[in-house]
């Protein structure tokens, strides 16, 4: 080789990392546009993602697909893609791998799927064991299908990794209730509500604890 082969060969070895850096700052604005395209307009977003997937934009393209695909009310579609997308070779780092299945498994339970939403929250967490999110998901799933022990055990999991998620709280409350532990699920809910109090979901649901260690306090009471 040559000497001025060889600078040039050098030159471009050494430029690659830099190459390598733009091109991905590039694909990820290019993704974040997307993403953000939908809100405007998901069919349009949808058409232009899968464009860009057949001109080579690789996972952020098929990412962006299933979103405009679930914003176009496509929950199934959109969450079999983002599965797919786990599981593929381009699928990207562990933890983006997991955050598909998490987007996946929320998608599904969206869609009312709930032997679906399990496989894809428990295949994240074979990834990512320790990922509350998809512990969180899981137990809505077991929740969906009526294993209100089974959602109890994971959230308990999930508050012992962090004691603060109030949406744990109130799943667990839920799970609780539907079991008929209202002293428990009265505690849960409370705790809920103190870190969360803004939320409308879980007062509706002490109101519905309340009003059920109501009517139990007046059976027992004309028993």
């Amino acid at each position: 080789m040559t000497r001025l082969a060889l600078i040039t060969f050098l030159s471009f070895a050494f430029s690659m990392p830099a190459l390598a850096a733009d091109l991905t700052a590039e694909f990820d604005q290019r993704h974040e546009e997307c993403l953000e395209s939908i809100a405007a307009d998901a069919e349009i977003a949808y058409e232009d993602a899968l464009i860009w997937v057949d001109d080579g934009g690789g996972r952020r393209a098929k990412h962006c697909v299933a979103m405009a695909l679930y914003a176009l009310g496509q929950e199934k579609q959109a969450a079999f893609k983002l599965d797919e997308l786990a599981k593929a070779t381009d699928g990207g780092s562990p933890a983006m791998r997991a955050n598909f299945y998490l987007e996946a498994a929320n998608f599904w339970l969206a869609a009312e799927e709930a032997t679906k939403a399990y496989t894809s929250a428990t295949a994240g967490l074979d990834i990512a064991y320790q990922n509350t999110d998809l512990r969180i998901a899981r137990a809505r799933a077991y929740a969906l299908s009526g294993r209100y022990d089974y959602a109890e055990t994971d959230l308990t999991s999930v508050l012992t990794l962090d004691p603060t998620r109030a949406d744990a709280l109130r799943y667990r409350a839920d799970a609780k209730f539907k079991q008929d532990k209202l002293n428990e699920a009265q505690v849960d809910i409370e705790a809920s509500l103190d870190l969360d109090p803004q939320s409308v979901e879980t007062a509706l649901l002490r109101g519905q604890i309340r009003e059920a260690v109501r009517l139990k306090g007046v059976e027992t009471a004309t028993e």
